[in-house]
């Protein structure tokens, strides 16, 4: 590898030149930077710009956004309010959630805390939490405030369950403030009543809420008006409603106590209320404010009386005092003019207000009102931008819009003397502003001689630079000549490079038509089209690009289309990381405004050899591919900086990497490896260059061994590991005692940042399109690694850790990480790899409940919607409302269905469950379900039966009874319980047979269906006459089982005809002549019965007949036996199935209906030998006639 070529030795400190692809220098086109009002700041400046103008910047600050804050912000299910604290930490709340992260980075790292406020009819807002540190406490303490005046006090907002609720009695007054104070919290109501809380932990941690009083006589002196706003007791009109509560110094404060504080109540007035040492005074503030105002606002000839003042917003002055946002309307003649202005009000004296100064506010207008932050001179904001004050009318202010990327100002405040501002995309961002000769104020701004100004802003929500700052990076693109690139090149690849740097110089004509060329006619269902893959190639080009300035890599050479766009002349990896962020945000800002962004279509993802970590498969649509890049190259950052700050484990990851790339040549190029080897490169400098291929740093940190006989170090390594994979704490002082240069914490808590948040954060920033592809599952894929790591992680580390302290850490950064690892995995959970979506969730939740972290489970099954566990540990632990709560909360997404699929199919106990309590609350709905599949009959029958519902109980007992065609004796199953009817059929098994009869029979008694019973009965009869076989029968046909076989009646006739035993009686023929009856053919019923009558007739002898006594000879044949048994039943009122419902006949009518004439009798096939024998045919016809005669006799 060549070392010393010319490119690679220009030192970046020298002028430089436009680069020629012909190998040109073309003379006097030396860049000159353009002067900026923010040079002399670069020194001092920590974060990436992402607002600016001339005069004022906003750029990063503190800790990134953790990934619940960010997807809350989001993606917000109500209005979400923020606040931040000098203390260190900011809270944002979203209906009744609140959710509290440190911004400090001087605070130790800790993630996002999740509370719960009161129940409460109204909004709940952010002015109404405060957090504060007690007793040097680790973590901050919290006090919540519903608009009610519930108070709840977190004594740490680490315990989220461990909360006190205390009621303040306000008289249904609403809450609006909640400030803190030197001595307790102050509550102020919108009437201005002001209540103190003050914390105690004598017995267990808990609130005292005072409410404040004048002393005694106060109010001798004062009017109507003034006790109605000090205590509420009439309605608050606009005049009397409360605006802010402003914590002042004291005027009264002397040499030797100089830290008292004042207490001003500001209504909309405008009047202040002033709280000091007990004493209240009220001061109003109208008449000096119009008299200060009316020059500027009022014409000559107009009135006092036309300007009208309202007070919007109130902060303590720098300078002392109180600075007002005010609202003023002046009636004009035609139509009332409605303007903004700041004033500075000074308060010392207690005989007149003086109005020291004030400011007409103009670019002020939005759908949101102002607010105003206390610099100096102020500043005002609103939703939309941060204006300047003009110095005069005929300037025009200085606004910083943030509204035009789609982002919004929430709030913004003075914390650890920085204005802080804090953004709806990019969380907590630095507020800096300077004069026109560069000058740095910060935070303070002066505009006394300030000429007039241009808005320049940022035009992409990622960060593009501003005009201003073109040409002051490394970046090798500014000195490349794209009409050189046009003249060799005429491919896709090198016309979009050329578009680009047009575009980046200005040259929108030329820019236009190359891009009009390349987007040409799209079909919009293709994948694959050349636009898609293009922008893609030159994507990755620009994060692959090797520095120019590094005098140890070869510059690229070959065809004009491979172009540096992405190289920079910079020696410092985390200064080329940066270059390569900048031109990443050009060449998307350069894709929006040339309209190729919404243009882009899909493309089809395929495992790569030379990354299998990065790539998985599948269709995927272009932006996110884009944007995919841009989350590695935030990985990139991030890892780099962790690098830097000295973390042994990302180290020990860079050279796993490198070793791997001389384990599989085709990797990476060949004189990078032959500077491997010779030394030239380091293990961080080739990882940092591929930035597309930077996960696998991660997957390589997710592989490193724990060391395999300590089981605390073993926690504290997979603790580490999760840091720099997942989150961004100080580390500790033994981890990184090998480097003096970072044992100060400020240089630790600067570089330290949030892998995975930041990939997550600049994800939340892209507003790609659908489809992202699944991730690869490949075993050294980083999805897989990331689930043996936090598998790792939970249960092994955590479990064999002592030390409780590091084990609860452990556990908080694998759950952060078990988000990411489910959040990645969603492209899974549709289509065919649903499947495999569940077992991912399922295997990085279910670790936790085996932990005995049923909280942290809980939190994450109801994130990433994991019904079934959720219900399984409600369940479990007989959570019966929670679980009533979970139905109604996921209704729509068909949780009550999943809860009763669950309970059906364990069978039970759990059937019991499904019937007696979760059936009970939501009954319409389980007899949808139940109703939907014929195979949930059983379970049907028993809730309309514990319902109450007879008609329909009896009914489905029937069609039970009528479906059960295989067994006789099958069981039911034990445990189901039948609640009023009997509790037999719980303990004990039963046939089901039996069992439908008798509650059918009981249900239509109770006034259920009669023709439903009477089918239950017919199968009853059926069972009760497959028990009633005679022993040679069962014995034959193997009936004698546990579990005998159903037969039909026809069947059961067929087996008493076919028997030959002699051991069958008349009773046995009976039987049988019975179960014709539920035959419904009536020939085929004719046919049976003659054919019992003849196999009756058989079984005797009748050869030896004596026909000399007949009546002796007819009590011995079973023929007449069976004839007198059948006479007598019918006698009887005969029940021919026993069955009294159905099949009662007349006395002797029986007789009649089954036994068949002599002559068919005689006729059939089976009589054929007894008709030629004289002695059986006497005694047949003697017998005929004598039955025939006792008919006669009745």
């Amino acid at each position: 590898m060549e070392f010393n070529s010319t490119g690679g030795m220009r030192s970046p400190f020298s002028p430089r030149v436009r680069q020629s692809i012909s190998g040109r220098r073309p003379i006097g086109m030396g860049s000159a930077k353009k002067n900026s009002k923010f040079m002399q700041q670069s020194e001092q400046q920590t974060g990436e710009i992402v607002y600016k103008t001339p005069f004022t910047s906003l750029e990063t600050y503190g800790t990134p956004l953790p990934v619940m804050v960010t997807e809350t912000l989001t993606f917000p299910s109500s209005e979400v309010s923020v606040r931040l604290s000098s203390c260190g930490w900011c809270w944002a709340v979203c209906g009744r959630k609140v959710l509290a992260w440190p911004w400090d980075t001087s605070l130790p790292a800790a993630t996002a805390r999740d509370l719960t406020l009161p129940q409460t009819d109204l909004a709940h807002k952010a002015d109404l939490v405060v957090l504060f540190y007690e007793n040097d406490a680790q973590l901050p303490s919290c006090i919540g405030v519903s608009p009610e005046g519930v108070v709840r006090y977190w004594s740490s907002v680490g315990a989220e369950g461990a909360s006190c609720d205390v009621s303040c009695e306000l008289a249904g007054q609403e809450c609006d403030r909640l400030i803190q104070a030197k001595d307790g919290l102050l509550l102020a109501t919108t009437t201005c009543t002001l209540v103190r809380i003050t914390t105690t932990k004598e017995a267990r941690p808990s609130v005292v809420c005072q409410t404040l009083r004048p002393p005694s006589g106060w109010l001798g002196g004062l009017g109507r008006r003034v006790s109605v706003l000090f205590f509420g007791s009439m309605p608050a009109n606009h005049d009397t409603k409360l605006v802010k509560v402003v914590l002042l110094s004291s005027p009264r404060a002397d040499e030797q106590v100089t830290d008292k504080e004042c207490v001003a109540l500001v209504a909309g007035g405008p009047v202040v209320q002033l709280w000091e040492d007990g004493d209240v005074r009220e001061v109003a503030l109208r008449r000096p404010l119009c008299d200060a105002l009316a020059r500027t606002h009022l014409a000559p000839a107009g009135e006092l009386s036309g300007l009208e003042v309202c007070a919007l917003d109130a902060e303590p002055h720098p300078a002392g005092g109180l600075l007002l946002l005010l609202l003023l309307t002046v009636a004009a003649p035609r139509a009332p003019d409605a303007r903004y202005a700041l004033a500075h009000v000074s308060l010392e004296s207690e005989d007149r207000v003086r109005v020291l100064s004030a400011w007409c506010v103009r670019g002020a207008r939005s759908e949101t009102p102002p607010r105003c932050l206390p610099l100096q001179p102020p500043l005002v904001y609103n939703s939309d931008a941060i204006i300047g004050v003009a110095p005069s009318v005929k300037d025009q202010p200085d606004v910083l819009e943030v509204s035009s990327e789609g982002d919004s100002i929430l709030v913004a405040c003075q914390a650890g003397g920085r204005a802080l501002v804090f953004t709806r995309r990019h969380g907590v961002l630095l507020l800096r502003t300077a004069d026109h000769a560069g000058q740095q104020h910060a935070p303070c701004i002066n505009y006394s001689s300030a000429p007039p100004r241009r808005r320049s802003l940022c035009d992409t929500p990622l960060g593009s630079p501003c005009p201003s700052d073109v040409l002051d990076g490394n970046l090798t693109l500014y000195e490349i000549d794209p009409n050189e690139v046009v003249a060799i090149s005429g491919d896709a690849v090198g016309k979009l490079k050329s578009a680009f740097l047009y575009h980046v110089r200005g040259q929108q004509a030329s820019a236009a038509g190359l891009v009009a060329e390349l987007a040409g006619r799209l079909d919009p269902a293709a994948t694959d089209r050349p636009l898609d893959r293009t922008v893609l190639s030159v994507l990755r080009e620009m994060m692959d690009d090797a520095p120019a300035g590094d005098p140890r890599w070869k510059l690229p050479s070959g065809a004009a289309t491979r172009v540096s766009l992405g190289s920079s002349f910079s020696l410092q990896a985390a200064a080329q990381l940066h270059d390569k962020q900048k031109v990443y945000n050009m060449f998307l800002e350069f894709l929006r405004s040339r309209g190729l962004w919404r243009r882009l279509g899909t493309v089809t993802r395929a495992s790569n050899k030379r990354s299998p970590a990065e790539n998985g498969e599948g269709v995927s649509s272009t932006q996110h591919e884009v944007c995919a890049l841009g989350e590695r190259l935030a990985a990139a950052r991030a890892l780099q900086r962790l690098h830097q700050a000295g973390a042994p484990l990302v180290d020990a990851a860079l050279h796993h990497v490198t070793a791997g790339l001389e384990r599989a040549p085709g990797l990476e190029d060949e004189p990078v490896l032959e500077a491997l080897r010779a030394g030239a490169l380091s293990a961080a400098d080739v990882c940092w260059r591929r930035v597309s291929r930077v996960l696998r740093v991660l997957t390589a940190l997710c592989s490193l061994p724990p060391p395999p006989h300590d089981a605390r170090a073993a926690a504290s390594h997979a603790h580490h590991a999760l840091v720099a994979v997942n989150v961004s704490p100080r580390p500790p002082a033994s981890t990184y005692r090998a480097s003096p240069l970072l044992r100060s914490p400020s240089p630790l808590v600067s570089m330290f940042q949030s892998v995975v948040s930041a990939m997550q954060a600049y994800r939340s920033q892209c507003d790609a399109a659908p489809p992202r592809a699944a991730p690869s599952l490949a075993p050294h894929a980083l999805l897989p690694s990331l689930c043996s790591l936090h598998t790792r992680a939970v249960t092994e580390c955590a479990r064999k850790c002592p030390d409780a302290s590091l084990r609860s850490q452990l556990l908080e950064e694998a759950s952060s990480l078990a988000r990411f690892i489910l959040l990645e995995a969603e492209p899974l959970s549709e289509g065919r790899t649903a499947h495999l979506y569940e077992k991912i969730r399922s295997d990085t939740i279910q670790p936790y409940l085996a932990e005995g972290q049923t909280e942290r489970a809980a939190v994450l099954a109801e994130k990433f919607k994991d019904f079934e566990l959720l219900i399984q540990m409600c369940v479990d632990r007989h959570d019966l409302e929670k679980l009533d709560a979970y139905m109604e909360q996921y209704e729509e997404e068909g949780f009550p269905e999943k809860t009763f699929a669950w309970l059906a199919s364990r069978g039970g106990r759990m059937c019991a469950l499904l019937v007696r309590s979760v059936g009970a609350r939501v009954p319409r709905r389980l007899e949808s379900w139940l109703s939907a599949a014929p195979d949930r009959l059983a379970l049907r029958t028993l809730h309309a039966l514990a319902q109450g519902e007879l008609d329909l109980a009896t009914e489905l007992f029937a069609e039970l009874a009528d479906n059960e065609n295989v067994y006789v004796n099958r069981m039911a199953v034990s445990g189901i319980g039948i609640a009023r009817i009997t509790r037999v059929l719980s303990e004990t098994q039963h046939s089901l047979f039996q069992t439908a009869a008798s509650l059918s029979k009981l249900c239509s008694l109770a006034g259920g269906s009669q023709q439903a019973a009477g089918r239950v009965c017919r199968a009853f009869s059926v069972v009760r006459q497959h028990r009633a076989l005679p022993a040679a029968i069962s014995r034959r046909y193997a009936l004698d089982q546990h579990e005998p076989k159903l037969f039909a009646p026809e069947e059961l006739i067929q087996m008493y005809i076919e028997c030959e035993s002699r051991s069958l009686t008349e009773y046995d023929y009976k039987k049988a002549l019975d179960l014709t009856e539920l035959v419904t053919d009536p020939e085929r019923r004719d046919d049976l019965r003659l054919k019992v009558w003849c196999a009756c007739i058989r079984t005797d002898d009748w050869s030896r007949a004596r026909v000399d006594a007949p009546e002796l000879e007819m009590k011995d044949k079973m023929f007449f036996r069976l004839l007198d048994l059948v006479h007598l039943m019918g006698q009887a009122g005969g029940v021919g199935v026993s069955v009294r419902l159905i099949y009662v006949t007349a006395a002797g009518g029986e007789l009649e209906v089954l036994l068949p004439p002599l002559e068919v009798l005689l006729a059939a096939p089976e009589m054929e030998a007894l008709a030629d024998d004289p002695r059986a045919l006497y005694l047949l016809k003697y017998g005929y006639q004598c039955v025939a005669a006792q008919h006669d006799d009745q």
